[in-house]
């Protein structure tokens, strides 16, 4: 296994972990979760906003994430 695709996993496993995440904290954010909108002082008609942000920005995270670790 080269230099090439050890980057390659681990840049891929890295992003995709950074994209489950944003996608979990936009499902706390929505739904309250230990008052995080409190925390983070987001208005509640703003938080549709920032979970759609979230979620697109996490789901394309995953998706290259996942082509990175499946490139041959």
């Amino acid at each position: 296994m080269g230099i090439r695709r050890k980057v390659s996993i681990a840049v891929g496993l890295a992003q995709s972990i950074i994209g489950a995440s944003a996608t979990i904290f936009a499902y706390l954010l929505y739904h309250n979760f230990s008052d995080v909108q409190v925390m983070l002082n987001v208005s509640p008609k703003d938080v549709v906003l920032f979970m759609l942000v979230l979620i697109v920005f996490g789901l394309l995270s995953i998706i290259s994430g996942l082509f990175l670790l499946k490139e041959e």
